[in-house]
């Protein structure tokens, strides 16, 4: 237990660390941008902080394989660069007025400076990433792999608006859409750190099964989140995907469980009417409750993060994947 405890200290002293050298990174990479209505708004993007979590995926990966984490924080940069874009470019889409805490970009400005700022931040992404792997072996492979991610997030994101057209969606659709939206950038971050460190292919293979579960545990986590997290610390409208109308992982496997009676019915209103008032946002959660379904969704999360934790067996024991190992054991307890 105290060396748990000890090991604990030193990745977040670690993490720290980590995140100063990727917020440099960030401020770098438009700093003197003109016109301010497109820089100003990522300057406000990337000040909201976060917890860098895929850079940092990127960085011990490529510790875990064998070579310094700092090195690869450049990659770890332009990562978390695309996993804005995606952010800006979603809450668009699902019209959402909250982001970290603060109005979303959309919000604070309008959607024209969203979207043009998130097309800036994806060539900015690029720009930093050729940088960085120019005079790599596998730079070729790494963009490749970067742009295929770019496409797979946007599939996925595409999935998910389909599905709010879809009246049934089954749990297979359901993993292949978080596969796609949520989880393939995390394995993407993972992929990049080790191909930048010269991974083989069994390094390659262990660290993309650890990011596939671990991007699945944490979407379903943040469906969990988006019903039962404290409002000021989550940053977002709690229920929000019931408002907005989305299949989300509760009303997939409410689907699927409740066959009759009033929550049947409760369901089929949902479907039908796209989503559910904010005074009835209570009445779904406690519906969860009692069918299970809430245990359901957690035990799933545990699940996934047991098998993350189990694919690093196959990597080298060092820090780099100690580390990994960390982030999984902080996923199972994630609050925000």
């Amino acid at each position: 237990m105290e060396q748990r405890i000890m090991q604990s200290a030193a990745f977040d002293e670690k993490c720290s660390m980590y995140r100063q050298r990727i917020n440099e990174f960030l401020e770098q990479s438009h700093k003197g941008g003109v016109p301010g209505v497109l820089y100003t708004p990522m300057d406000y993007i990337f000040s909201a902080g976060g917890k860098r979590l895929r850079p940092i995926i990127t960085m011990l990966a490529c510790e875990s394989i064998g070579k310094s984490g700092i090195a690869a924080a450049g990659c770890g940069a332009a990562l978390e660069i695309l996993h804005n874009f995606t952010l800006v470019h979603d809450d668009i889409m699902d019209k959402s007025p909250l982001r970290r805490g603060r109005e979303t970009v959309h919000i604070k400005w309008d959607e024209a400076s969203a979207i043009l700022s998130g097309d800036a931040m994806m060539g900015i992404a690029y720009r930093l990433l050729i940088n960085e792997v120019k005079d790599s072996p596998r730079g070729m492979e790494i963009l490749s792999r970067f742009t295929q991610g770019l496409i797979d997030v946007c599939e996925g994101q595409a999935r998910d608006l389909e599905f709010q057209q879809t009246p049934i969606v089954s749990m297979d659709e359901y993993i292949s859409m978080i596969e796609m939206k949520t989880a393939r950038l995390i394995e993407l971050s993972a992929i990049i750190g080790a191909l930048y460190a010269d991974a083989n292919n069994e390094q390659i293979k262990a660290l993309l099964s650890y990011a596939y579960h671990l991007g699945i545990a944490f979407q379903i986590q943040d469906d969990v989140l988006d019903l039962l997290a404290d409002n000021k610390e989550f940053g977002k409208v709690i229920g929000q995907d019931l408002l907005e109308g989305k299949k989300s992982y509760f009303i997939v496997r409410a689907n699927e469980c409740i066959k009759d009676g009033v929550d049947a019915e409760f369901i089929h209103q949902y479907i039908e009417k796209k989503g559910i008032t904010r005074e009835q946002i209570p009445l779904a959660i406690a519906m969860f409750k009692k069918h299970g379904i809430i245990d359901d969704a957690v035990q799933t999360v545990q699940s996934h993060i047991h098998a993350a934790q189990a694919a690093l067996s196959l990597l080298p024991q060092n820090e780099g994947t100690v580390g990994l190992e960390m982030i999984a054991d902080k996923m199972a307890v994630r609050t925000v």
